[in-house]
């Protein structure tokens, strides 16, 4: 399945459809989780995706709040009826085969749910399994759950973050056309993403050992003008993962494309990679 995180709601991600020339069939989106209440009850959410059933939403879910949470918390399973009523939200309003990625990029410091510890890692799991088993309670669930760290490597090994296979659908990571060193060229760009202590190499692998699908919730191209580790315009990239996706069993892949995140950084359809549009528009759209 091939799709887009193109902005809140189901209108912009059809528009970028319309642009690239084929349909999507799934799409990323964030909550809004002020409280616990919001995370079981996500009105602003429920209202943009009402009308939409065509697309299969790929659902990013926080491990708590904003205001305040733990792993040791939501792992003992006293916030476990949040998850259910946001089971329950979801199948009411005819979306209980959404994909969830629970605590996304736990592997790096952009959440507050960050892994930093082996400690850490053994809590993430346990609230990973509670979650799990209380959105899966709920009848008419049907969900597809997608373990996701982010390509870094930085931090621990996520592999210890890993809940199980009974409880992950899909091994996903999130893929940005960037280097930790300067200068590169996007072809050692590229070798860089493969072979990082946790990058594409190991993902297929990690996926292969234990059965499952690959799966990309987030991908895409990075502009940066103040540093020169961001691949910028490279058709390359593109093509590289146009390949990658078609010689691996890969579930979704979601070009991120918002032109309200860091400032267009990684809006594919706006003024900033024309050449890797034009790559794009031909292999995963209309071919022009």
């Amino acid at each position: 399945m091939s799709g887009v995180y193109a902005g809140h709601g189901p209108a912009d991600d059809e528009a970028f459809a319309k642009w690239r020339g084929a349909e999507i069939q799934t799409a990323t989106d964030f909550m809004g989780t002020p409280t616990w209440q919001q995370i079981g009850h996500p009105f602003v959410l429920s209202l943009a995706w009402r009308t939409d059933h065509a697309l299969r939403l790929v659902l990013s879910v926080p491990m708590w709040p904003d205001a305040g949470g733990s792993f040791k918390e939501v792992a003992s399973g006293v916030r476990n009826r949040y998850f259910r009523a946001l089971a329950k939200t979801l199948i009411d309003e005819a979306r209980g085969n959404t994909i969830i990625r629970l605590g996304w990029e736990f592997n790096t410091p952009f959440f507050r749910w960050q892994v930093k510890t082996p400690d850490d890692a053994a809590q993430f799991a346990l609230a990973w399994r509670q979650a799990v088993r209380s959105m899966r309670a709920v009848p008419g669930a049907h969900f597809q759950f997608v373990w996701n760290p982010d390509l870094s490597d930085d931090g621990i090994d996520p592999a210890l973050a890993y809940p199980g296979d009974d409880y992950v659908d899909d091994i996903g990571l999130d893929v940005y056309d960037r280097s930790r060193h300067p200068g590169q060229t996007p072809q050692q760009r590229w070798e860089g993403l493969l072979h990082e202590r946790y990058g594409l190499m190991w993902h297929a692998d990690f996926a292969a050992a234990h059965g499952k699908p690959l799966a990309f919730p987030e991908w895409g191209l990075v502009h940066d003008p103040d540093i020169r580790t961001a691949g910028e315009d490279d058709p390359l990239f593109i093509r590289n993962m146009h390949a990658w996706f078609a010689s691996h069993n890969t579930a979704f892949e979601n070009y991120f494309a918002d032109p309200s995140a860091h400032g267009a950084a990684f809006d594919i359809d706006g003024d900033h990679f024309p050449k890797s549009a034009k790559v794009y528009r031909q292999l995963f759209g209309s071919g022009e």
